[in-house]
């Protein structure tokens, strides 16, 4: 298997040779598509949501006015947004068949 600057990978369990980077396995690739593309769908979320809601109108009569009431609503947007698109894209991921069973043909 090659690595990416091409040079031969090393077997499992052995450490790499210097210079030399270790392939992640399938469950490790797996986390990285779903957390990298469901924060990337979070950011644009979020961007796209507060373009047309503002924080005042969500939080209402029970804003204090300050600028934290604000960045908390950011803030919470965001988060439910990420959580939102993390399920979104395990199940994606899980339905793709990203994640294999130990021992299952690739």
């Amino acid at each position: 298997m090659a690595g990416i600057s091409g040079n031969q990978a090393s077997a499992p369990g052995e450490e790499p040779a210097s210079g030399e980077r270790a392939d992640l396995g399938g469950r490790a690739r797996a986390i990285g598509i779903v957390v990298w593309s469901s924060f990337l769908a979070a950011c644009a979320g979020t961007m796209f949501f507060f373009a047309f809601i503002a924080p005042a109108d969500i939080v209402g009569p029970w804003a204090g006015g300050g600028w934290q009431d604000e960045l908390g609503v950011y803030t919470l947007g965001f988060f439910g947004l990420w959580c939102l698109a993390a399920l979104a894209s395990a199940i994606a991921v899980y339905l793709c068949g990203v994640i294999r069973a130990p021992g299952s043909p690739s």
